[in-house]
């Protein structure tokens, strides 16, 4: 017998910051792919939100089907309380990805 799981997608806006400087952020940036940083793996057997994270400026997708609880763990490894950031590799945006991004 198969289990239906339910999954909610949702899409989430970053926020666009000014260039960090290099001791305070961890920046990931891309220099010939355009590409999202992340795609989620095949995590099927837990009810959770899978979520997009969108440029905060041209909308261009940085990561996908990524689990609420995925990246969660993500930031709460984050001991010194650095954000990440993602620049946009269509527009060059620096997006901001962190625990106070809400589903827009």
């Amino acid at each position: 017998m198969f289990e239906k799981h339910i999954f909610i997608m949702t899409d989430i806006k970053c926020k666009i910051i000014p260039e960090p400087h290099r001791d305070r952020k961890a920046v990931f940036r891309q220099s010939t792919l355009k590409t999202p940083y992340i795609d989620g793996d095949g995590y099927e057997d837990v009810r959770s939100i899978k979520m997009s994270y969108l440029c905060g400026n041209c909308d261009f997708i940085l990561a996908k089907n990524i689990h609420s609880d995925q990246i969660a763990q993500l930031l709460s490894t984050n001991s010194k309380g650095l954000d990440i950031v993602l620049q946009c590799p269509e527009c060059k945006e620096f997006n901001e990805l962190n625990s106070d991004i809400h589903p827009s």
